[in-house]
């Protein structure tokens, strides 16, 4: 929509005019009518305009000089000139160097329209332009939390208030469509930033400060009408600062979050309406993250998820917001990731994509829920049935190297790493199978070997059997060979002869 200021001391003509105009056009807009440019410069800077349209011989500031000084102050605003034919050629050189349009007296009607409606596609054209650049700036500084001064130098926003608001929808062509038809209203001037899929941020602009009430009119015309669909919306307070960008975000995000425990299919709410989000705490992963890990570690899934759904249950309870949610799933993640080390592989392959977005753009809790645990036991499940598969070979791949190393130092995370298991899952399935621990089967394996040494070379002494078996400490070997065997290495020795 094209602002349109008319100067002209003769009042039938600048209201003549006011009315042609109007009438011609929804896209011109009559934002004041003036006696001389005094007025008009007086009404500056709060009078917002894009044209004005001024005769040259006025009292007090005359048409020529109102052109100079809106050029100096305000350069994207266009001049028309009104002036008489005898007035022409006194006003053409200021008429070139100021670069502005010029209509001769009396106004041809169609040339009029001609020229504004120019002006018009001109200003829409440099809008569209100004508004792709700002878009790439405000997708930055929603998420930086320190922006640079020539990051925010680079940022003009085009009016001085900005209310921001978070749109959430179940269908997300929905909401690229609600964000289209606002676009047709020529009175609303905002930037539509799409987030992520289903999340759009609409930074709305004003010339002074938005009412509680006048933020919910324009929550109405946000939503429409799709009761089809379920609608989270949520605002800020109104500011003037733009480096208050991100914090109108979060204030407004806040707000949209508070509808994922709403049983309604509208939800809106202001920041001022509901509580002060508390600092994002771990304290439901803290809780069970020991039972957490204890059945990760025996791939115990049924365990697991009875841990993950107590922790769910807390942040219910505490009515926790999506970035709440979110740390304590990636908390859950990251645990799954160091006591399973085939996890983050699996886990990518079963996601496919990004799991954080669909999470977020989830319109309920129990959505949120049930989005994290299907992909997060899927992949508990996948590796279960892929270990009890290589169970029976990993324990015999084990018992081979140990029959092979009996001499050698048998490191439990060497050994676990070498069949793809965590250490204490190793432990468990090599006891469940051989009725063994790992150390009692090394134990039976050396002295095993001992006992044929013992036997079959009578010239080595007692100590070098040890040695050779990984018993280097005469004292040690005698004692846990007697142990074992119910003899000393030397009296078996003497039996055996």
């Amino acid at each position: 929509m094209l602002r349109i200021v008319i100067v002209d001391d003769e009042v039938l003509i600048r209201e003549g005019l006011a009315r042609m105009i109007s009438k011609e056009s929804n896209n011109f807009l009559i934002v004041g009518t003036y006696p001389d440019g005094k007025q008009v410069l007086d009404g500056m800077p709060e009078l917002h305009f894009d044209v004005v349209i001024t005769d040259i011989r006025m009292p007090q500031i005359d048409g020529l000089e109102l052109i100079k000084r809106l050029k100096a102050s305000h350069p994207q605003i266009r001049s028309i000139l009104m002036s008489g034919f005898v007035e022409f050629n006194y006003a053409r050189e200021a008429i070139r160097s100021s670069a502005v349009d010029y209509l001769l007296k009396p106004i041809d009607k169609e040339q009029l329209f001609e020229l504004l409606y120019r002006l018009n596609e001109e200003r829409r054209q440099q809008l569209e332009k100004e508004a792709g650049h700002r878009s790439g700036l405000l997708l930055s500084l929603l998420h930086i939390e320190e922006p640079s001064s020539i990051l925010m130098t680079g940022l003009t926003l085009p009016q001085p208030y900005f209310t921001t608001f978070v749109l959430k929808e179940s269908c997300q062509e929905a909401v690229c469509f609600c964000a289209d038809s606002l676009r047709q209203e020529k009175e609303f001037l905002f930037d539509d930033i799409e987030v992520h899929k289903g999340l759009h941020v609409l930074i709305w602009y004003s010339e002074r400060k938005l009412t509680f009430d006048e933020m919910k009119d324009i929550a109405d015309l946000i939503m429409g009408e799709s009761p089809e669909h379920v609608q989270h919306l949520g605002s800020s307070c109104s500011y003037n600062d733009p480096s208050k960008l991100r914090q109108a975000y979060l204030e407004a995000k806040q707000a949209c979050d508070a509808g994922i425990y709403s049983p309604k299919t509208f939800h809106y709410a202001n920041i001022q309406e509901i509580s002060k989000s508390e600092a994002v705490t771990t304290a439901p992963f803290s809780a069970f993250n020991e039972s957490l890990i204890h059945d990760l570690q025996i791939l115990n899934v049924t365990g697991v998820m009875d841990s993950v759904h107590k922790m769910f249950s807390e942040l219910r309870a505490q009515q926790a917001y999506s970035d709440q949610i979110l740390q304590i799933c990636h908390l859950i993640e990251e645990t799954a990731s160091k006591e399973l080390q085939e996890f983050e592989a699996v886990y990518k392959r079963v996601t496919h994509i990004r799991l954080q977005e669909n999470i977020q753009s989830c319109t309920s809790f129990k959505e949120m829920e049930n989005l994290f645990t299907s992909v997060f036991s899927s992949a508990l499940n996948e590796i279960r049935t892929n270990r009890l598969e290589m169970s029976g070979t990993a324990v015999e791949t084990v018992k081979r190297w140990i029959t092979a190393n009996y001499n050698q130092h048998a490191e439990l995370n060497h050994l676990a790493n070498m069949v793809f298991l965590t250490p204490s899952y190793l432990s468990k399935l090599f006891k469940q199978e051989t009725g063994l621990t790992l150390t009692d089967y090394i134990i039976e394996i050396r002295i095993r070997k001992a006992k044929q040494l013992l036997k079959n070379s009578p010239d080595l002494k007692v100590h070098e059997i040890g040695s050779e078996v990984g018993y280097p400490d005469p004292a040690y070997f005698n004692k846990l060979f007697k142990r074992v065997v119910g003899v000393t290495p030397n009296e078996y020795k003497r039996i055996s002869i």
